[in-house]
């Protein structure tokens, strides 16, 4: 008997696992397209956080590149939004695609000054990068943009159930699109590439991994999608006041503690991060029942469970489970070989 071997990504529980997802996002689907306006409004905010996670674990947890500045392309993404709708008159939803792509293309020159620095000099680069744009930002007192005070999208046009419905598809749409857009750059070379590179930069250099460029393209990939999850979320909340979109207490915090405490370097921990993150805030910051904690409390509340993962559970949630079961992945990367008897 010849054995021959076969390579294998999926296991059982992947297989399992996209059969429950396809439910789960059916399910979903039915709540956006509903008549629910408290279940949709809940909907953008999980999905605006899936996406935030999500990228911002693509830079730190795939690439090397921690980001305190992600906060700048939520802006760029919402103001992008005020430009095309209000200033160039187009429809509200269709303009946030020329914003998301907005916030990609001034993330290369930012990206220019970003990458001359490394470890802890990036992550405090990105943060003080982020509020020179909202300066910039700020002091444009022009009729669109309306400088310090904000301004808010013009919606007159639409009708509110309608926009809150179409808001929540679309916020899911970009959810989707941001996890199966991260799960084909992984399991392509370039997320070998980028694994690499995380694990020793010097050594995937030696070995022809092209790092300025790999990270180059993963860091537009990110901004693109963050500007549009920034866009997304201004299409519900509609006011958009620079200190509040260049926040990094409301935005770039909140990721960190999301994607800690998920597991980083995974598909899967950003996304339970965020959804826990966020039924977490909507319970504990509920004033109409105990505990009810205020938004400050609840952050600070955040910022020590996030410290107690990073030094007692670093591998966060997913990463311990997967870790004691090694065969639960709900997308595989990595290849397993079998010997088969032929």
């Amino acid at each position: 008997m010849a054995t021959a071997t076969r390579v294998h990504r999926a296991t059982t529980s992947s297989r399992v696992s996209a059969i429950l997802s396809a439910i789960v996002l059916l399910a979903v689907l039915s709540v956006a397209t509903g008549d629910n306006r408290s279940w949709q409004l809940k909907l953008t905010d999980i999905c605006v956080f899936v996406v935030l996670a999500t990228m911002w674990n693509l830079l730190a947890g795939y690439s090397g590149l921690v980001s305190v500045g992600q906060q700048a392309f939520v802006g760029l993404g919402a103001y992008g939004l005020i430009f095309f709708a209000n200033g160039l008159n187009q429809d509200i939803y269709f303009s946030v695609i020329p914003a998301a792509i907005v916030a990609a293309v001034i993330s290369v020159p930012i990206a220019l000054l970003a990458f001359r620095l490394r470890g802890g000099y990036f992550a405090v680069g990105t943060w003080v990068i982020a509020e020179v744009v909202r300066l910039i930002v700020k002091n444009n007192t022009s009729k669109t943009i309306g400088g310090g005070t904000g301004t808010s999208l013009d919606v007159r046009a639409y009708e509110a159930a309608s926009r809150i419905r179409t808001t929540s598809l679309i916020a899911l749409v970009v959810a989707v699109l941001a996890i199966a857009v991260v799960y084909l750059i992984l399991r392509s070379r370039l997320g070998l590439a980028l694994q690499s590179i995380r694990d020793n930069e010097s050594g995937a250099a030696g070995l022809g991994v092209n790092v300025y460029s790999t990270r180059m393209f993963v860091w537009i990939v990110a901004a693109l999608f963050t500007g549009a999850a920034g866009a997304v979320f201004y299409l519900k909340t509609i006011n958009v006041q620079p200190d509040a979109a260049f926040s990094v207490s409301a935005w770039t915090a909140p990721l960190i503690i999301m994607v800690a405490v998920g597991g980083l370097g995974t598909i899967e921990g950003p996304i339970l991060g965020a959804v826990g993150y966020y039924m977490l805030r909507d319970w504990l910051t509920d004033q109409t029942h105990w505990p009810s904690l205020a938004p400050e409390t609840y952050l600070i509340t955040m910022g020590l469970l996030a410290m107690v993962f990073a030094i007692f559970v670093q591998r966060g949630i997913w990463g311990t489970l997967t870790r004691k079961f090694p065969s639960l992945q709900l997308f595989p990367l990595r290849r397993r070989v079998e010997g088969v008897d032929g």
